[in-house]
């Protein structure tokens, strides 16, 4: 795994006080069903086209604009860590709002923020849990991936363990062979379940890994945990070379409270390393991250930008 402090920080954009306090003011957490509410997403353009906010929207858009040829496909937006958690998700969403239609896809309650402070009662690798989890994209298995997902730090590790994983899948699938990319265009694998998901259409498996089937760039239908899926047992020579690549490609960084990580999963993977020592932290100090989801809307503010910026369209 490499990790290169230049190029973090090259993927970081300062949201300005002022500029996260009026997202704060203007927007709610109302949805319309599994999506953020329309109004809300109005108001949040509104905000985002006014005052300070110019390079805010220039920095999202070169790192997460589709038509942004070479873009990295992430980005860490930091938000102030000053404000309160309800100010947080609020301000947090009208960024999120910059690149896409923010939704849940895991109805948690019906608000558009889903996630609990981590637990060891939960399985080790899962969302909320205290262990490694393996880089992935979120719901590979089915027929519409959420275009973004994003994970708001409310709550780093007391602990100093959990740190971000940020696969690049495409310089991934670059360095196999093209037998083994061949392998991977196949309609043959298979991952978890995909049950009660909202916003992502009906399950698809088995799946080819790299899928063709949309327009630009293929998705990579990714996750760690396909390895040791025994549906995928006489595929795992090329999974492995593929998680192997992926590794190589993988950077790692510790965001802090007020930090909202945007990823493309067209073109990016996310996992954590495994929480510190968890043993004598108390209920509600520990590590507290949610996430969001966000479906590509052409007329977003950082999608305009890079469609007008001449940067090219794939």
């Amino acid at each position: 795994m490499s990790a290169s402090r230049g190029s973090l920080a090259a993927a970081e954009v300062e949201v300005p006080g002022g500029l996260a306090s009026r997202l704060a003011c203007s927007c709610t957490l109302e949805m319309d069903g599994h999506q953020w509410a329309g109004k809300n997403v109005t108001a949040a353009h509104d905000v985002l086209a006014g005052p300070g906010s110019g390079h805010v929207i220039s920095g999202i858009a070169g790192l997460l604009g589709r038509a942004s040829v070479g873009a990295p496909g992430w980005t860490v937006l930091r938000l102030p860590a000053d404000l309160s958690d309800q100010q947080l998700r609020r301000a947090a969403a009208g960024m999120l709002a910059a690149v896409g239609r923010p939704f849940f896809s895991i109805d948690e309650g019906g608000g558009l923020w889903s996630g609990a402070e981590s637990t060891p009662a939960r399985d080790a690798a899962s969302f909320g849990g205290t262990g490694r989890q393996g880089l992935h994209i979120d719901a590979p298995n089915v027929e519409r991936i959420p275009d973004f997902t994003s994970l708001l730090v409310l709550r780093a590790d007391p602990a100093g363990g959990g740190q971000s994983l940020i696969g690049d899948l495409h310089a991934a699938l670059a360095q196999l062979s093209p037998a083994d990319r061949a392998e991977l265009s196949e309609p043959a694998y298979f991952e978890g379940r995909a049950e009660r998901l909202r916003g992502t259409g009906a399950p698809r498996m088995p799946f080819p890994v790299t899928d063709f089937a949309g327009a630009g760039r293929p998705w990579i239908r990714w996750a760690a945990k396909m390895l040791d899926d025994p549906r995928n047992s006489s595929r795992t020579g090329v999974l492995r070379r593929f998680a192997a690549a992926l590794d190589e490609h993988t950077l790692a960084l510790t965001p802090g409270r007020g930090a909202l990580l945007i990823l493309d999963q067209q073109r990016a993977a996310h996992g954590r390393t495994a929480l510190g020592d968890q043993a004598r932290l108390a209920d509600g100090t520990r590590r507290l991250i949610i996430q969001a989801k966000a479906a590509y809307d052409v007329a977003a503010p950082a999608q305009v930008l890079a469609q007008d910026s001449g940067d090219g369209h794939e």
